[in-house]
Parts: C-alpha cells; sequence; structure tokens
C-alpha cells in the first residue's frame, strides 16, 4: 500500500474528511543512548496511529519523504520499539499544521530525561528533495551532537561554510556545491583548530539533496560523527578522514623514478623536474614512501624509503633533492609545512625558495627593483616563510651569500599568476650535467624554467642640441619625445642580440622617419651609459652615440659619490678640470670623450675649467654631491662656446633626473684683523 493511501486513512480516522496531502515529510532519528553503542529504536506514532514507515525507527536512521496532511495539528508520540500502541509513548510533540506544498526536515536529537539537552523534535520548513540546480548537490546541516559547542564548518578548497551552529539548529538554507569529493573540516566556533575532518563524497549525487547532522557525543558514547540523510531515507556515515595537501616536486638529478605510498603506486614514472599537482593525502598515519626506478614492478625495488606522518589541515611541499649514493648530498626528502596553493590577496603572487643544487654554494637572491629576497640560502633548505610580490615580471640576481657579484640573473614572469603560489627551486649542477637551473613549480603541477636573463643595463642621455627626438629600437619605438639635456632612467635592455637604434624627430609616426640608425650589441650583465652627442650633418662632431662601459648606478661607499664625467660640447677644445683644494683631476678630456670613474666624499666641489695643459680657468662650476653620498652620476658638458644652445655643465643621475651644475666664479679670501679697535 502506498504511503500515500496510509497517510489518507490515518487522516480519514482522525477527521472523516479527505485532506489534500500536499506536504512532504522526512523524520530522522537521532538521540542517542549515552554510554551505548547507539540509541533507542523508536515506534512513532501520528496523532495515535503508527504507520509502518515509523516503526522500529533505529538511531542514526530516518524516514524516506513521506506524503503528509496539511492544515491539521499532528500530535507526534515516540514509544519504545515494539510498543503496544500509543499509551507507551515516552514523549509527545505537537507539529503544528503543514503548509500545502511545503518539504519538511523532523530530526529527533537530544537525550531522554536530561535538563540540559533533552530529547525534542527540530523542524526545517526548507527541507529539499532534490537539488535546485540539476548539475549540483544541495545540502544543508543540522548540529545534533548534545555535548558539542557552536560548531563552524569548512570545506577544504572551498571555505567557510557555515558559522556559529549551535545544538539543534539547522544550517540558514541550502548550500549547493559541484558533485565531487570534499573534505569537511569541523571546528569549535571561532576557533582555528579542526577537531575532526570528515570525507563527504557527493560525486554520485548530481541533482540530489542531502542532510548532513552531526550526531553522537563528543565526551562518551555513541562517538561523534557526521552522516548524511538522502531523499529515499539512505543514511551515509562520513568517515573521518585526517587529510593534508601535498605537493611533490622531483628534484633529484636521477632518471625517472616511481614513487609508492604503503606499498602502493602514489606516482608512475615521475621525471627529474616535474611535480604533482597538490593532491590530498592521509593524515595521522604513518605513510611509507618508497622511491623505485622508472621499471620498478614494486615498492621492493625501492632505492631508498621514508617515513613520514602529516599534520591534518596542512599544506607540504616534498622536494626530492640530492644523488643516490653520493655521501655528501645523498639522495632525500625536504619537507616543508606551510606551503601555499595561491595568494590571499588577489593582486600579489607568494612564492617561496628551494636550494636544490648539490654543488652550489649558499646563494643570495635580489630583485631589480625590489631588493634583496632570500639571504644565505644553502642546499637543501626552502626559504623561511613565503614573499607576497605584486603580480609582474620580475628579474632575479643569483648571488653567492655575501658577495655583492651577481653570477646570473633569471626572469621570472609572474604577472599572469595573479592570486596564485608558486615554489622556485634550483636544480642541478654548476660543474657538471644536468646544468644548473631555476625552476618554478606551480600548484596544478606546471613546472616553468625561468629562462637566464640576456640583459644589460643602460642609460641614455640626449645631449646633441638639436630639437626633441623619438628613438626606435628595433622598429619599436623606446623613447618618445626625448628632449634636449634629458635622461632615461637606468633601463633593463636585450643583451647578445643586435639591436638597431633608429634617431628620429619628435614627431615621427616611424623608424622609417629617422635621421641617423645604429647597431649596438650589448653584453650581458654590463652597465652601460650611451650619450647621444655632435651635430646632425655636421662633418667635423656629427651625430653619434658614445657607449661607455662600465657604468655605475651607485657607489661602493654610502659617504662618495662615484663620477665620471663626458665631454659633450662641439666646439669647445679639450680641457683639464680641477677640483678646488683637490688639484686637477682631469686631464685633457677632449669632444665625445668619457672618464673613467672618480669616487669622491660626498661635498660641495667647485670645479675649475681650463683649456687642456693652460692655467686660465674658462668657469667654474659649483658641483653639490652632499646629499648624492652611496650614489653616481655622469657629468656632461653639452651646448656651443660659440653659438645657441650656450654651454653648460650637467649631471645625470641614475634615475634620469639631470641637474644643472651653476656657474660659480669664486675666490679664496683670508680676513686679517689688524685695526687697533676692540673685538
Amino acid at each position: 500500500m502506498r504511503k500515500g493511501i496510509l497517510f489518507t486513512f490515518l487522516v480519514v480516522l482522525l477527521s472523516q474528511v479527505m485532506f489534500a496531502q500536499s506536504a512532504r515529510v522526512q523524520i530522522i532519528h537521532n538521540s542517542p543512548t549515552p554510554g551505548t553503542d547507539s540509541g533507542p529504536a523508536v515506534d512513532i506514532y501520528l496523532n495515535g496511529i503508527l504507520l509502518p514507515p515509523l516503526t522500529n525507527v533505529g538511531f542514526r536512521q530516518a524516514t524516506a519523504f513521506l506524503d503528509a496532511p496539511v492544515g491539521i495539528a499532528i500530535e507526534v508520540g515516540i514509544a519504545p520499539a515494539g510498543s503496544a500502541s500509543v499509551d507507551d509513548t515516552l514523549a509527545s510533540f505537537a507539529l503544528p499544521p503543514l503548509a500545502d506544498g511545503g518539504t519538511y526536515s523532523v530530526v529527533a536529537a537530544g537525550i531522554l530525561g536530561d535538563l540540559d539537552t533533552p530529547f525534542g523534535l527540530y523542524v526545517s520548513a526548507n527541507a529539499r528533495e532534490a537539488a535546485s540546480d540539476p548539475s549540483k548537490v544541495d545540502f544543508t546541516v543540522f548540529h545534533g551532537s548534545p555535548d558539542a559547542p557552536a560548531v563552524d564548518v569548512d570545506a577544504r578548497l572551498v571555505g567557510t561554510l557555515l558559522e556559529d551552529l549551535p545544538f539543534g539548529a539547522f544550517a540558514a538554507g541550502y548550500l549547493s556545491v559541484d558533485p565531487a569529493l570534499y573534505y569537511i573540516d569541523v571546528r569549535a566556533a571561532g576557533s582555528p583548530d579542526v577537531v575532526q575532518t570528515f570525507a563527504a563524497d557527493l560525486s554520485g549525487l548530481q541533482g540530489g539533496a542531502a542532510t548532513v547532522f552531526a550526531s553522537g557525543l563528543l565526551a562518551n558514547d555513541p562517538a561523534f560523527g557526521l552522516y548524511a540523510a538522502l531523499p529515499d531515507g539512505t543514511v551515509v556515515e562520513l568517515p573521518a578522514s585526517p587529510v593534508a595537501r601535498v605537493q611533490v616536486i622531483h628534484n633529484a638529478p636521477e632518471p625517472t623514478v616511481d614513487v609508492y605510498a604503503n606499498g602502493a603506486l602514489l606516482i608512475d614514472d615521475f621525471e627529474f623536474r616535474t611535480a604533482t599537482e597538490f593532491l590530498f593525502v592521509p593524515a595521522e598515519v604513518d605513510i611509507e614512501l618508497a622511491i623505485a626506478p622508472g621499471t620498478s614492478t614494486s615498492a621492493a625495488d625501492a632505492l631508498a624509503a621514508f617515513t613520514v606522518n602529516l599534520e591534518n589541515n596542512e599544506t607540504y611541499t616534498v622536494m626530492a633533492h640530492g644523488v643516490v649514493g653520493n655521501p655528501t648530498t645523498p639522495f632525500n626528502l625536504a619537507i616543508n609545512a606551510g606551503a601555499r596553493e595561491g595568494s590571499a590577496n588577489p593582486d600579489q603572487v607568494d612564492f617561496n625558495a628551494f636550494h636544490g643544487s648539490p654543488d652550489a654554494p649558499a646563494v643570495d637572491v635580489d630583485a631589480r627593483g625590489v631588493g634583496n629576497l632570500i639571504s644565505d640560502l644553502s642546499y637543501s633548505n626552502f626559504s623561511m616563510g613565503y614573499l607576497s610580490v605584486p603580480a609582474g615580471s620580475y628579474l632575479l640576481d643569483l648571488r653567492i651569500a655575501g658577495n655583492p657579484e651577481v653570477v646570473a640573473t633569471f626572469e621570472a614572469d609572474l604577472s599572469g599568476l595573479a592570486g596564485g603560489a608558486a615554489t622556485i627551486f634550483a636544480s642541478g649542477f654548476l660543474i657538471s650535467s644536468p646544468g644548473f637551473g631555476l625552476f618554478a613549480a606551480l600548484p596544478d603541477g606546471t613546472v616553468v624554467p625561468l629562462p637566464v636573463a640576456q640583459l644589460a643595463r643602460v642609460q641614455v642621455i640626449h645631449n646633441s642640441p638639436e630639437p626633441v627626438v623619438d628613438v626606435y629600437a628595433n622598429g619599436d619605438l623606446l623613447i618618445d619625445d626625448f628632449e634636449f639635456r634629458d635622461a632615461t632612467p637606468f633601463l633593463d635592455v636585450p643583451a647578445e642580440v643586435d639591436i638597431e637604434l633608429a634617431v628620429a624627430p619628435g614627431n615621427s609616426t616611424s623608424a622609417a622617419d629617422a635621421i641617423a640608425t645604429f647597431t649596438v650589441n650589448l653584453t650581458t650583465g654590463e652597465t652601460y651609459t650611451v650619450m647621444a652627442a655632435g651635430v646632425v650633418g655636421d662633418p667635423v662632431t656629427p651625430f653619434n652615440l658614445y657607449v661607455n662601459a662600465g657604468a655605475r648606478e651607485e657607489s661602493s661607499s654610502t659617504d662618495f659619490v662615484d663620477v665620471n664625467v663626458f665631454h659633450g660640447a662641439p666646439d669647445a677644445p679639450a680641457v683639464d678640470i680641477d677640483a678646488r683644494l683637490i688639484g686637477t683631476i682631469i686631464e685633457n678630456l677632449s669632444f665625445s670623450e668619457f672618464t673613467d670613474y672618480l669616487s669622491l666624499p660626498a661635498d660641495l666641489y667647485f670645479l675649475d675649467i681650463r683649456p687642456s695643459g693652460l692655467p686660465l680657468v674658462l668657469q667654474t662650476y659649483a658641483a653639490d654631491l652632499t646629499n648624492l653620498g652611496g650614489g653616481a652620476a655622469t657629468i656632461f658638458a653639452s651646448g656651443f662656446l660659440g653659438a645657441q644652445p650656450g654651454f653648460g655643465v650637467f649631471a645625470a643621475l641614475p634615475d634620469g633626473t639631470v641637474i644643472e651644475l651653476p656657474a660659480a666664479p669664486v675666490a679664496r679670501v683670508q680676513f686679517i684683523h689688524n685695526s687697533p679697535e676692540p673685538t
């Protein structure tokens, strides 16, 4: 006989009136008996009638959704299983009239006779028998553990699902998720500590719904657990499943390997410089990881074995490194807790580093334009914590720890990783194969080599007394509207390749408008000053680019300023330059020539310019270097002695600032007081 007919019969007996049976109800028995493994089986009477679906309902059992009458009050009586009649009822509850078309979950929870959490019926009027989206799974949560505090519930990789849910309460509404396996963390409300993790396999429930309910006791039997009641009355236990998230990176310069976990094949044919994605791995149990050749048939072929025991709710990077059989740098696993799969800031990228090159010394790592990122990172170690940087492209300078000389520069393009994370690892050998390199392992298992940067540093100074110009590099506009006596900051430009520099008028539309072209090929790691000087069309001092290698962006001492000088006045003779109180600092400097660098204390200087070999001072200039300690500058003569623009002396700083040195004729004077008067 159908359930709807049984309920209709019940209603007829009660009122002799046929009511529309358009409400749906599921009843879940979740009342434990402390000190036992379960709770009592019960019979459930509705208005004094016991129907077959409601007889002998066991603890943690549920009915299917049943048709129920609407518009009348319903008295629910709970009696021991096998009861003779409604007179055996232990507790009774009045349900308000059900709404036409309503769907209800009724959970029996609490402890019979307990004053703090007494037995009761808890009703949700918003139950679902199916997902609102047929491609999803909808579920709600009921807190039915009498001695458990209010809880927060998280789903790994999803986020917090519920906050501060007390005993006897349903979640507000349903959550809609993709049908998949989820790990559910239960926490005391407001605490970051996970009490327990449960596996909720919803992968086979597409289009369905469930009521997940906490059940049992924390401090007694029956033990605490999570269960899911499905619409057909099936109740599924969600098993306790402490898990960690782990990414494994193969950075041991050896052949392909197989990885076994407790004898089962975990990673097949794992190649050098590849990585797994982050995986869920059992936690709080010993796991024996066996590393075997890629041709292995079982864990018995292992070359090395390691036992790990991971913490629930932790995230790890496991780095295989070293050389099998090498006593100095043996094959090993480096395990880094606190690994990250993403950045908390959607505009940032979080990364850490691992030194995995067996024959490389400890290193420092700098990011151009940012500063020192990592100091004294030695082999087999991870950097301390993660660095968060804006998503962009970076140049990473690698130095031997404590040494200012850059060994190699790598390009790290993080511009497409906003909100993401990466582990950057050094790999290979300095003096043998496979060769040294830097690689980035992303959370999805992608490993990206960081290319060696073929770059030089260049500052361009416009010192040709002509109008504004545009500068093109291999046809692309490099500097727009470049004015006379302006300078660029030092820039990173490609090295070891021919670059055709085309100089065109400021109103140019392409490199085809060029008035002069030059081809340069720069050396990786070198720093240059490129001075545009001379006059277009002048056969004696033609327009040209003068390239000075060994340029400096700073001084090695914070008390000194490093300065060089360029003679860029086309009609001026070769000159000597004296610094008052110091002496001659530059001799016989001709047009188009650079001097070597001078390291001068950061101070105010008066510079006398003389025709080379003559004592006559043409002009004196004040060079105030007092605020440039630790910095550098290129001082350049500019303009014409006998035409316009007039002669002047300027200083280009590394950031592109150009400062005119003021003419400052000065004399040295001593005052002697010889008047027979008082002081």
